[in-house]
């Protein structure tokens, strides 16, 4: 069993990581296990010094939509989770021993998560908080308790636990089951990483002292950002979008900030009324990260050719691509995967693993 991965993530001096799976069957909860048993064969963590949680429900036997087996997590003792009563009672039933640490406040749908330390090892569902603010409480938690990394193993898509006011860094989990073929798969995974790496803002300062209460306003640069124009209508695409556009028009270097969501609605109908204007005076909208961008990078791209460039205040880490050929629809080798992959990334491209086969590409970052 390969390591590289154990030490791509022991070497980010990190305190929190989360795993995002683009599509259901690519490996997520697989690649977790072997993290957290490479970390530990390799003595780059204490098992006391881990602790998992999920944002969505994972270790069960059987997928509950599918039907098809699902990687189980047996986990060593002295390591941390957070999960529901329910599931931890059920583990004991079945032999694990645990010592309850905390139970945090509140709800979710499986009931209230609490957080234990394993005693004897043993098979455990994780199910955690399912709310993003919930969710970095525990992981604080957790630190209390002694963590010095927490793994969130995120829901099937939402990258919400990659946010960097969530988690330090990600790994993005793609594979086989994301498209009818390996070229397929290869342009959505780019799409989607083209996307998280959207490029930082210089007004990062700006951003921070500008009301997050308003979902959108604009100054300009000219004023180094002191004095902004905040847009008082209906939270409604087609009249952000006019009021944006605009804007543009009336000043140079115009700068806008959009608190929430930037959705494929607004994207589209900015799309709209940029597509006769000059781009001599380019304007920039700045939103929180990345996980707040809800369109397809060739719908930025297109943006920026007209005029308006898409940054976030906070980039994301992505430390790792981890790739699991498998799909029950056809066969597609490790290799071929891997290698479509290069040829459709982009340049600066994070290294690629299938941590079951260890075939890898060390490009960094």
């Amino acid at each position: 069993m390969t390591s590289y991965l154990a030490q791509i993530v022991a070497n980010a001096a990190i305190s929190s990581l989360s795993f995002i799976g683009l599509a259901k069957n690519v490996g997520k909860t697989t690649a977790t296990n072997h993290l957290l048993e490479t970390l530990l064969a390799e003595n780059l963590y204490r098992a006391n010094a881990l602790a998992l949680t999920s944002l969505g429900l994972d270790g069960e036997a059987v997928d509950a939509l599918t039907g098809l087996p699902k990687p189980r997590y047996v986990l060593q003792a002295g390591l941390m989770i957070a999960t529901t009563v329910e599931l931890l009672q059920q583990a004991e039933n079945e032999g694990v021993q645990v010592e309850r640490l905390l139970q945090l406040p509140g709800r979710t749908a499986l009931g209230p998560v609490v957080l234990a330390r394993i005693l004897k090892p043993g098979r455990v569902i994780i199910a955690g908080p399912t709310l993003l603010r919930d969710l970095r409480r525990a992981l604080d938690k957790l630190q209390e308790f002694g963590s010095q990394l927490g793994i969130v193993d995120g829901a099937i898509n939402r990258l919400g636990a990659a946010s960097p006011k969530i988690t330090d860094a990600c790994i993005v989990c793609t594979g086989a089951s994301l498209g009818a073929t390996p070229e397929l798969v290869a342009r959505r995974t780019t799409d989607v990483l083209l996307r998280l790496t959207t490029q930082q803002t210089r007004w990062k300062d700006a951003y921070k002292k500008h009301d997050s209460r308003a979902r959108l306003l604009t100054f300009s640069l000219h004023d180094a950002g002191r004095t902004a124009t905040i847009y008082s209508g209906s939270i409604e695409p087609t009249l952000e979008a006019k009021w944006i556009v605009t804007h543009l028009g009336k000043q140079e270097n115009a700068v806008y900030i959009l608190h929430g969501a930037l959705t494929e609605e607004l994207t589209r109908t900015l799309l709209a009324h940029l597509s006769t204007r000059s781009s001599s005076y380019p304007g920039e909208l700045i939103v929180e990260d990345a996980t707040r961008i809800f369109c397809h990078s060739v719908v930025l791209k297109r943006l920026s050719e007209r005029g308006l460039e898409v940054r976030v205040a906070h980039s994301m880490r992505i430390l790792a691509l981890t790739i699991n050929p498998y799909t029950p629809e056809y066969v597609c080798p490790s290799q071929r995967l891997l290698d479509t992959l290069i040829r459709e990334l982009p340049p600066q491209y994070p290294p690629i693993i299938d941590v079951i086969s260890g075939l890898s590409s060390s490009k960094a970052v």
